[in-house]
C-alpha cells in the first residue's frame, strides 16, 4: 500500500509541477542537457509553487518563457552550482528531479511528500501579501564555467570584457551613437558607491512582466548621475558618449582660413562646461523619502534614524540583494528638456548659499567676542514669509519685498515704523565703520616699508576680520537682526582700530 500511495503523490507531483509549464519540454526538444534543465524545474518549482504562488509564477514562467534563458531551467539560476547548499533550508528535502525521487526509499520520499501537502494547507491559508515573490539568485549561478564566467576568457567568458551595445541616440545631427557597456569596469570595486557590493541582480531584476532580466537605463542612470557633479567622475559623459569633432551647427558656413571651427574638442580645451548646453539633459536627484521604509519596515525610532546613513542602506539592501534600487530612490530622467527652463529654474547653480548672510544673522550664533543674540522671531520659527509680504518690482523682476506693515499686521501699528528705525540706525553705525575700515587700509598702506613684518601680517588679520563682521551686516540686511548686526558692527570696528593702534605704536 505504501508504494500505491508513493506512486499516486508522485504523480501528483509531476502533473501539478506541469500544470503552467507545459512548453519548457518542447522548447528543448532534440537537446538533452536542456531536457534535463528545464525537467528539473518542472518537477522540482512545481512540487510546491504551482499551488502557493500561482499567479506569481504564471507571470514569471511567460516572461522567463519570452527571454533568453528560455532554455535555461529555474533551478538553474535560482540555486547556486551542485557544490553549494540549498539557500533555503526546508528545500533540501525536495527531490530535484525524477530520478533522484527514485533513489530515496518509500518511506523517506513519502514522509516528504505528507510534510509538503502538510506546508501547502498552511500557506493556502495565509493573505497573499505575505507570501515572498522575489527569489535571490547567488553570483555563483550566472558565473559558473557553463554560463557567464569572468575570466575573460573564451567564447563563454568574454562577455566580461566584450563591449556590448547597450542602447542608440540620436546625436544632434541626426546620426545615430552608440552607449557600450563593459561587465568587468562596473565590478572594479574602486568605482562602487560607498556600503555598495554589486551583484549580477543589481543590475539583472525582473522589473515588469516583460522581461525576466531586465536592465533598465534608469538604473544606469541613478548610479552614474547621483550625488555627483555634471561631467564629474562617474557622471563624466565620455564614458558613455563619443565626444564630437564636427563643428557645431551654429557655423553654418564654411570657417574662413583666419578663423578657428568651434568644435566639443575645442570647448573643452577652453574649459566650458558641457552644463552651459545640455543642463536640460538631466532632471531629477534621486531623493530617497524615508515614507517608502514604511513598505518594508515599521516605523521604530531605531530604523528611521538610520535613513541618512548611506553606507548602512546599501549594505544592507544592495550588498545583501534586499530590495531594487527604486524601493528606495526616485529615478533620475536623462532626456531632452526645454534649455532655458532648466538652467532658470537651477537657482543653486549660480547662488550656491543664496541669502546665506541673512540666514547667519537670524540665527545670530555665537562668534569670537560676541554673544549668542538669535533674531527676535526666530524663538516663534517665523520664516522669509512672514515679513516680506508686499511686490515689488526690482529690475523688471517681482520680489517680496519686507515693509513695517508686517510688523504691524501681528503687532501693533506703532510697530510699523519700527522696522525704518532699525534700518536707519544700522546704516549710520555701517557709515561709521566703513570709515574707520579706509582709515585703517591707508594705515596698513602707509606702514608696508617702515614696520616690521609680524606687525603688518597681523594687522592685516584684524582688518579681513573686522571686514567679515561689517559684511554679514552690509550683505544680510542689518534689520534682520538689529541688536547681533550692531554688536557684528562694533567688533568690527574696534579690529580696525586695533589694527591703527598696533602700526601707530
Amino acid at each position: 500500500m505504501g508504494k500505491d500511495v508513493l506512486i499516486t503523490l508522485s504523480i501528483v507531483a509531476v502533473l501539478l509541477s506541469s500544470a503552467y509549464m507545459p512548453s519548457e519540454g518542447k522548447a528543448a526538444e532534440g537537446d538533452s542537457r536542456m531536457s534535463v534543465q528545464t525537467g528539473t524545474s518542472q518537477f522540482f518549482c512545481g512540487y510546491c509553487h504551482i499551488l502557493t504562488y500561482p499567479k506569481v509564477m504564471k507571470k514569471a514562467h511567460t516572461s522567463w518563457k519570452a527571454g533568453k534563458h528560455k532554455n535555461v531551467g529555474c533551478v538553474e539560476c535560482h540555486y547556486p552550482p551542485e557544490r553549494m547548499s540549498y539557500s533555503i533550508p526546508q528545500h533540501k528535502k525536495i527531490p530535484r528531479d525524477e530520478r533522484y525521487a527514485g533513489k530515496k526509499s518509500e518511506w523517506d520520499f513519502m514522509r516528504n511528500e505528507l510534510e509538503v501537502l502538510s506546508r501547502l494547507v498552511t500557506i493556502q491559508n495565509m493573505d497573499e501579501p505575505v507570501l515572498r515573490t522575489k527569489p535571490r539568485i547567488d553570483d555563483l549561478s550566472c558565473t559558473s564555467s557553463r554560463c557567464h564566467p569572468s575570466t575573460g576568457i573564451g567564447k563563454e567568458g568574454e562577455y566580461w570584457t566584450k563591449k556590448i551595445d547597450y542602447a542608440q541616440y540620436e546625436r544632434a545631427d541626426k546620426t545615430k551613437g552608440i552607449v557600450q557597456f563593459t561587465h568587468d569596469k562596473h565590478f572594479d570595486k574602486k568605482k562602487w558607491v560607498e556600503g555598495h557590493e554589486l551583484h549580477c541582480t543589481t543590475c539583472h531584476q525582473r522589473e515588469s512582466e516583460k522581461k525576466h532580466f531586465e536592465v533598465t537605463k534608469e538604473k544606469c542612470f541613478l548610479c552614474h548621475f547621483k550625488n555627483t557633479e555634471f561631467n564629474a567622475e562617474r557622471a563624466k559623459c565620455a564614458l558613455c558618449h563619443e565626444i564630437p569633432t564636427k563643428p557645431l551647427q551654429t557655423q553654418k558656413k564654411e570657417a574662413k582660413p583666419d578663423e578657428k571651427p568651434v568644435t566639443h574638442k575645442s570647448m573643452e580645451e577652453a574649459k566650458v562646461g558641457c552644463q552651459s548646453c545640455h543642463l536640460q539633459l538631466l532632471q531629477g536627484k534621486g531623493e530617497i523619502s524615508s515614507e517608502k521604509c514604511l513598505s518594508c519596515h515599521d516605523n521604530e525610532e531605531t530604523i528611521m534614524k538610520e535613513v541618512v546613513n548611506k553606507k548602512l542602506m546599501h549594505q544592507e539592501h544592495v550588498a545583501k540583494q534586499a530590495a531594487a534600487c527604486f524601493n528606495c530612490h526616485q529615478p533620475i530622467k536623462h532626456k531632452e528638456k526645454d534649455f532655458l527652463d532648466s538652467a532658470r529654474e537651477s537657482c543653486t547653480a549660480c547662488h550656491p548659499d543664496h541669502h546665506i548672510y541673512q540666514e547667519i544673522l537670524l540665527i545670530g550664533e555665537e562668534r569670537k567676542g560676541i554673544q549668542e543674540t538669535p533674531g527676535l522671531m526666530t524663538s516663534v520659527k517665523t520664516n522669509c514669509f512672514g515679513c516680506h509680504l508686499e511686490e515689488r518690482t526690482v529690475k523688471g523682476e517681482k520680489v517680496a519685498h519686507g515693509s513695517g506693515k508686517a510688523c504691524a499686521a501681528c503687532h501693533t501699528e506703532k510697530h510699523e515704523g519700527m522696522a525704518k528705525q532699525w534700518m536707519d540706525q544700522i546704516a549710520e553705525e555701517l557709515k561709521t565703520a566703513k570709515e574707520i575700515e579706509k582709515e585703517a587700509q591707508e594705515a596698513i598702506k602707509n606702514a608696508e616699508e617702515k614696520k616690521p613684518m609680524e606687525k603688518l601680517v597681523e594687522a592685516k588679520t584684524m582688518l579681513e576680520k573686522g571686514r567679515e563682521s561689517m559684511h554679514l551686516v552690509e550683505f544680510g540686511g542689518g534689520v534682520h537682526n538689529q541688536k547681533y548686526s550692531i554688536m557684528l558692527l562694533d567688533d568690527a570696528m574696534n579690529n580696525f582700530e586695533d589694527a591703527i593702534d598696533l602700526l601707530n605704536e
